[in-house]
């Protein structure tokens, strides 16, 4: 039986005659394999097509922002240099501080809003230096999670650059798995966000954990950070019952005006009067009087 079954196989593929097809355009055979390649470049086309696209925007233009409306507006908002002037004017303990924020590598990555602080105090004098990732966390939530650098000191300064830490990639950044402040919108005008506990762990001699509370206005921020001991104690920051910085805008100087001197005008030539004609037959007159007479003795000596 299964010697009839191949024999039966074998003859019909030997009667089998080669597969050809009539192209319906230009009347041309095709061969199998033409056929084949055919079918293939095209199943590849669509493919092809948008590497090509995914190529011009990376090669071109950042690929679109994958954020919302309001983690942008956030991030705006933090943007720019701030200081207490104002409140140290009023509350003689309040000490003198500066924050400086920039974002940071704008062009490289889309899933997130990085940006770099700079916090003085007093202004000058450098107390901290800080990278967050800004992201939508759930509908109505952002997170901004804290990185810390090996070497920060050697980048002090850096938010007056043009493009801030352009030579490194988030790669080179330690994370601290814990340190994330979640901010929510409140009403029109400012967002508020805090850090979870005691989670934002520090661990550094005496320096067991650190709290911050953020509220973020269009031109200003209020801000209060607060670190604590191993034993919950208060270690560095305001008293609970006291308000943090109140942080606002810089606004540079308007350029001052310079006053050109007024320029003095010359006066006006008054137009010359036109003299009657016995007018002037009365000047010659009395200028031929006005002549001295010649001596006739003179005359005659001559």
């Amino acid at each position: 039986m299964n010697l009839l079954i191949a024999g039966t196989l074998a003859s019909q593929s030997l009667n089998r005659r080669p597969l050809v097809r009539h192209h319906a355009s230009n009347g041309r055979l095709l061969s199998p394999l033409a056929l084949w390649l055919i079918t293939a470049l095209l199943s590849l086309a669509p493919w092809m097509g948008n590497a090509a696209s995914e190529g011009r925007k990376g090669g071109t233009k950042p690929p679109k922002a994958r954020y919302t409306k309001e983690l942008t507006l956030l991030t705006q908002w933090l943007t720019g240099d701030f200081d207490n002037t104002k409140q140290t004017r009023v509350d003689t303990t309040a000490a003198p501080v500066e924050s400086h924020m920039v974002k940071i590598w704008e062009n490289y990555f889309s899933d997130a809003v990085w940006m770099y602080e700079e916090f003085q105090s007093p202004p000058g004098q450098v107390v901290s230096q800080r990278i967050y990732r800004f992201k939508d966390y759930t509908t109505g939530r952002y997170e901004a999670k804290v990185y810390t650098l090996d070497q920060f000191a050697d980048y002090t300064g850096e938010y007056k650059n043009l493009r801030p830490f352009e030579s490194m990639t988030p790669e080179d950044l330690t994370d601290h798995p814990y340190c994330v402040v979640y901010f929510v919108r409140k009403g029109e005008t400012r967002f508020s966000g805090s850090t979870v506990g005691n989670e934002c762990y520090l661990n550094r001699g005496k320096h067991h954990y650190v709290t911050n509370q953020l509220d973020v206005y269009p031109t200003r921020v209020s801000r209060t950070e607060r670190i604590f001991g191993w034993e919950n104690e208060l270690v560095s920051g305001p008293a609970p019952d006291a308000k943090g910085s109140e942080l606002r805008r810089i606004v540079p100087p308007k350029p001052k005006k310079i006053k050109k001197p007024p320029v003095k005008k010359a006066p006006a030539k008054k137009p010359a009067s036109k003299k009657s004609g016995k007018d002037t037959k009365k000047t010659s007159k009395s200028k031929s009087k006005e002549q001295p007479l010649e001596d006739p003795k003179s005359e005659a000596g001559n």
